[in-house]
């Protein structure tokens, strides 16, 4: 119960600023139809051209570029048309075709999402219409509705066609500053850094996808698509800025570093924040003052440990961590150039991008949405009366696949028909009339519309009564047909309830061996791509990572929401060791390389991806344990083999100063060990996190740990 008083709580608390002008926008869509019906008098047409605006308006997506709104708009008008069409011509066949349709229909909206509420509103909706319609102008009345929607959101194109672009490059720069802040400086709990990491990565992601949907000329020295390579970048060094900071402050080489090392960081982050939200930076030229110090600061260290001072190793790590931050401040300089040059796009029309694959909905919930309106459309067919389909529609927009989602998702329906029922038996009781009833119709949508983007309570309270009064638009709305709407709602929800609380109510458990083993297998993908050094396999197979990490994350959420149900912690704590393994995986890709055959390095890689894989395949097998490997014994031997390494290389350097150099300090000149030294240092931190995680991950996932 706590957990849904909370959740109810999140549901009314604003993320964000209301859309005013979408929201007015949307209200005129649709009640400029019903006041044409009015004034014309033919109301019925004009609430199906409304009401088919309105459904439309759930395929939309404010603030996407213009290509992927319009597609998705055509995509819900074609859905809803067809919708009422075939509502329409079941309603004069048999009851038993009828409740088999709606039930497909319902089932088929889940499985793909590309259907989803609109289609099954509009096949249910139709079907227990009253008759005075035929079928081609029902659905011609509908369509018109979807492509004035279309129309009106590809009129504002001309003149907002670049917003939704520099939106996108905004938030970009403005996570990755946020990363880089945190990165640098004092490290942040693995609670705090992640959602920033996550915030990031999906800012790149929305980036790159708004960058497909425009039409850019290869000859455009200015094009916007470089931008998200370098802001790639930054974010690879943040990442690895972090772990080999965390690294060299546990050395204990003194502190002044981490101090100047901070102010070069924080100038850093400042630059990427203006350069993204301005076009521009001021900053960069302090950043370049603060990135100077910092590399004196290093210079007197390496001299230092060259002298016996101070651990060789840790100066390694520390003079990596300055070329870490060099690149960083190129990647900067040029997101600052970039951004100053502007995103421009000439002014073609949008590209539409037809998905690769279709976005399916797998599992048991479309059957149980199915199964559940065929009961529904049973219960009230036989009755056939024009309310009855309020039943109906609360069993198919209320039941979630998680058991505490419906709950949430009856509640808010069952509260959103009162409020619309009563204040539109209010409002006509008080001023008769379609026209006062069409004003109340439209303060509805523009608040509903307004604070979808940033409520999800207050849009069900302003969406439901919409849907109750454009298709009940030509009817009576007296007090009897209010309490008969929100009686069939009350009803409709506590059916939806039984079946998701019967079928299926652990569907959710039975998903994590394979999401489990599904997270290791990529894990262990990404580790072995290390081996090549390939930068863009690297960054692929990474994300893949993610994602499979991300898809057990939802796995664990929704069964949470079981009744009865709770997530194992040792599973949530197994993403944090995952994301850690990333982590440390993009370190040892910003390190110098290894020469060939040379160091436990490919070693060490080899075992930890081998260990993830017999982890993953003894959670599918569901053995007890792992079988033993030597990755316990190399992680060992990684230290020995860095300090010996360091020990030859100081002896090195005794010998080069003894000889005479009269082109520079003989102890710069690079030499075999050196490159060795080099690569060693840095990559042992890497390597010892990739190591721990993977043992870790080992004991979080096995069957006998869970």
């Amino acid at each position: 119960m706590r957990g849904l008083i909370g959740a109810l709580r999140a549901d009314f608390r604003l993320s964000g600023r209301p859309a005013w002008g979408y929201g007015l926008l949307c209200a005129l869509v649709i009640c400029l139809p019903l006041l044409v019906g009015v004034l014309l008098g033919h109301l019925q047409v004009g609430a199906s051209v409304a009401l088919g605006g309105y459904l439309t308006l759930f395929g939309d997506a404010p603030g996407e570029p213009y290509g992927d709104r319009v597609r998705g708009l055509l995509v819900t008008t074609t859905a809803v048309t067809l919708g009422v069409g075939l509502g329409a011509l079941v309603q004069a066949g048999p009851w038993p075709v009828a409740v088999v349709v709606v039930g497909l229909v319902a089932a088929a909206g889940v499985y793909w999402p590309a259907l989803g509420t609109p289609a099954v509103l509009s096949v249910t909706l139709a079907y227990f219409a009253l008759p005075g319609m035929g079928v081609p102008l029902h659905m011609g009345a509908t369509a018109a509705g979807g492509l004035l929607v279309v129309l009106v959101v590809v009129a504002a194109w001309p003149v907002r066609r670049l917003r939704p672009l520099r939106r996108a490059v905004e938030e970009a720069g403005t996570a990755l500053a946020d990363l880089l802040a945190a990165g640098g400086r004092a490290p942040l709990a693995d609670e705090s850094w992640e959602p920033l990491r996550q915030r990031a990565v999906t800012a790149l992601k929305d980036l790159e996808r708004a960058l497909s949907l425009y039409r850019i000329s290869v000859e455009d020295d200015r094009s916007p698509e470089r931008l998200p390579a370098t802001l790639t970048r930054v974010f690879q060094q943040t990442i690895a800025l972090r772990v080999l900071r965390a690294a060299a402050v546990e050395a204990g080489i003194g502190t002044e570093w981490v101090r100047e090392l901070d102010e070069a960081v924080g100038a850093l982050a400042r630059a990427v924040r203006e350069a993204a939200l301005l076009g521009g930076s001021s900053e960069i030229p302090e950043a370049l003052a603060a990135i100077g110090r910092f590399a004196d600061r290093v210079d007197e260290i390496r001299a230092t440990a060259r002298a016996g001072g101070a651990p060789l190793p840790a100066a390694v790590l520390v003079g990596q961590i300055r070329q870490g931050v060099d690149r960083i401040a190129m990647a900067v300089r040029s997101v600052a150039r970039q951004a100053a040059e502007g995103v421009e796009v000439g002014p073609r029309l949008p590209r539409f991008v037809r998905p690769r694959r279709p976005v399916v909905s797998a599992g048991h919930h479309p059957v149980r949405v199915g199964l559940a309106v065929i009961t529904a459309m049973t219960l009230m067919v036989l009755v056939h009366q024009h309310y009855a389909k309020w039943f109906v529609v609360t069993v198919a927009v209320s039941l979630r696949p998680a058991y505490r989602d419906t709950v949430e998702r009856v509640l808010l329906r069952v509260l959103g028909t009162a409020v619309g029922a009563v204040a539109a038996a209010v409002v006509l009781a008080v001023a008769p009339g379609h026209l006062y009833l069409t004003l109340f119709i439209s303060v509805c949508a523009a608040l509903g519309f307004a604070l979808r983007g940033c409520g999800y309570g207050y849009w069900a309270i302003f969406s439901t009564p919409l849907s109750l009064m454009l298709s009940d638009f030509s009817l009576p709305l007296d007090w009897g047909a209010a309490a008969a709407r929100v009686g069939l709602t009350v009803a409709g929800g506590a059916l939806a309830l039984v079946f998701a609380r019967l079928l299926w109510p652990r569907g959710h458990r039975a998903r994590l061996t394979n999401r489990i083993a599904e997270m290791l297998d990529s894990h262990a993908v990404l580790v072995r791509s290390l081996i090549d050094r390939d930068p863009v396999q690297v960054d692929v197979r990474g994300f893949a990572a993610a994602d499979a990490a991300g898809r057990l994350a939802d796995s664990l959420d929704l069964l949470d929401k079981e009744p009865g149900g709770s997530a194992p912690r040792r599973l949530r704590e197994s993403l944090t060791a995952a994301g850690r393994l990333r982590d440390n995986a993009l370190a040892l890709l910003a390190v110098p390389p290894p020469e060939e055959g040379a160091g436990p390095t490919v070693t060490v890689l080899d075992l930890v991806a081998d260990r993830l894989e017999k982890v993953a395949e003894a959670v599918r097998t569901e053995e007890v344990g792992v079988p033993p490997d030597d990755l316990d014994a190399v992680l060992d031997e990684v230290g020995a083999y860095v300090d010996a390494l360091a020990a030859r290389r100081l002896d090195e350097l005794a010998e080069l100063a003894d000889l005479a150099d009269p082109h520079g300090d003989a102890a710069d000149r690079m030499t075999g060990l050196r490159r060795r030294v080099r690569h060693a240092a840095a990559a042992q931190p890497a390597l010892r996190g990739l190591g721990a995680e993977a043992v870790r991950l080992a004991a979080l996932t096995t069957p006998r740990s869970r």
